[in-house]
Parts: C-alpha cells; sequence; structure tokens
C-alpha cells in the first residue's frame, strides 16, 4: 500500500508541477470540508501570488475559502452566522501573522510583486534559494492551522 505523502510533501509536490499555493490549500482542504476538489483547483488558480499582484497571499485566500465552507452563510440576516465567520477568520489571519509576521504576498516574497516590470522574472527563477523558496512553508503552516482549527467540525 502506498504510504501517504505528508503535507509539505504534498506541497513541494504540486508547487513543482506548477499549481499555485491556493490550489496547494485547497486540494489539502476541499474533500476535507465538502467541496469538489478538482473545482476548488479551477476556482483558486488565480489566488497565487496575492492574485499576482502581490496582495494577501494564496494560501491566506484558500484558507479563508475553507473556513467559509463550513462558517460561511448563504441565508440574509445571518449576523450570528457572520460574527462567527470573522472569528475564525480573525483567528486563522493572527495565527500565521504569529508565524509568519504579515498576510501579504510581497512580504513573505521578501519584497518581491509578480506586477511590477523585472519582479515575475526574479521570483520565477529563483530556484531553490530564491523568493519562492518558503512558499511550501507557508503551504504547509496553512493546513497545520486550518487542520487544528477544523479537527472537531469537518464534514
Amino acid at each position: 500500500m502506498a504510504e501517504k505523502m505528508t503535507v509539505e510533501k504534498a506541497a513541494d509536490f504540486m508547487l513543482g508541477q506548477g499549481f499555485h499555493c491556493s490550489q496547494c490549500v485547497l486540494s489539502h482542504t476541499a474533500e476535507m470540508v465538502g467541496l469538489d476538489k478538482d473545482l476548488m483547483l479551477k476556482l483558486s488558480a488565480g489566488l497565487g501570488g496575492g492574485c499576482f499582484h502581490g496582495d494577501t497571499c494564496g494560501t491566506i485566500s484558500a484558507a479563508v475559502i475553507t473556513l467559509c465552507a463550513v462558517y460561511g452563510y448563504n441565508q440574509p440576516h445571518s449576523g450570528e452566522q457572520n460574527a462567527k465567520m470573522v472569528e475564525k477568520i480573525n483567528e486563522f489571519e493572527q495565527r500565521f501573522i504569529a508565524k509568519h509576521g504579515s498576510l501579504l504576498c510581497r512580504d513573505l516574497l521578501g519584497g518581491y510583486d509578480f506586477s511590477k516590470p523585472g519582479d515575475s522574472e526574479k521570483i520565477m527563477g529563483g530556484g531553490a534559494t530564491g523568493p519562492l523558496k518558503n512558499c511550501p512553508t507557508y503551504c504547509t503552516d496553512v493546513c497545520d492551522i486550518l487542520d487544528d482549527m477544523l479537527k472537531d467540525v469537518a464534514k
């Protein structure tokens, strides 16, 4: 029987196959929270690199999608549910910031920004020591935080 891949190895593998960080996270969490994995891979494809402008890291956006799958709402006047959702998103964000200092891709990549001329080439061409070197760690840490937060509520 094949050994189950660790979250860290799965992130390394997916990133090496050309997937974005957001896709790595949702690949890990989709089925856990009742989402279609293939659909989530497609829907999250544009979230990497802070939506390619250095804004909110794709791992964070994927985490918010995951948390909203559990705590989100689809009915009007859902104030209590909205409050619970916001509480969980804030908890997640604070835990990530405590580890990495920022939610912004450009900060996590050492100031590089996909939308700046020349930066994209530096980001993508940096190899194992370039700006993307920590992305597997961000993917792994986000998945670990979500696993912990959702261990009692996952579908």
